[in-house]
């Protein structure tokens, strides 16, 4: 009998230990998956970033040459808005949609309200530009971008600390 129950004992110790080490694997993996979410979403953020700089560098170029060159001017404002939507068409809203479907598997719904609102500010930052907004209106919109992201950033390093 005294035999019995320590081979009953044994194997309540063996499938416990089981079952303890498949839920540490499991929490290591949500926290792998979340980790890959929040580094693909930051890639797609500085990808976005990088794309509406271009406009804005190729908006302030077109500027310097409308006044110097007149007659060169209309060639460059059709070559910045042709740059700027090949950027836009190549995979952006898709991946926009992708970025946003993924932020909303994880467990923090901050991540995607302050995601969506960078998202809008860049949106604000296209129509200024496209407007021919004046450098202040466009210097705050940017501002105001690159503190939400500065935000953001130091959100998702907290979170993904190791």
């Amino acid at each position: 009998m005294k035999e019995v129950s320590y081979i009953f004992l044994g194997f309540l110790f063996g499938v416990l230990s089981m079952l303890i080490s498949k839920w540490v694997q499991s929490k290591e993996e949500d926290r792998k998956k979340e980790i890959d979410i929040i580094s693909d979403n930051l890639k797609y953020l500085f990808s976005t970033g990088q794309i509406y700089n271009n406009f804005l560098t190729d908006k302030f170029v077109y500027e310097q040459m409308r006044s110097e060159y007149p007659e060169k001017s209309s060639e460059l404002v059709k070559k910045m808005y042709e740059n700027f939507d090949a950027n836009i068409k190549e995979d952006f809203f898709p991946q926009l949609m992708f970025q946003s479907f993924q932020l909303k598997r994880l467990k923090d719904k901050t991540f995607l309200k302050e995601f969506e609102t960078i998202m809008s500010n860049y949106e604000k930052l296209g129509n200024a530009i496209q407007a021919q907004e004046n450098e202040e209106v466009i210097t705050t919109i940017k501002a105001k971008i690159m503190d939400l992201s500065k935000k953001y950033i130091n959100k998702c390093h907290v979170k993904t600390k190791i």
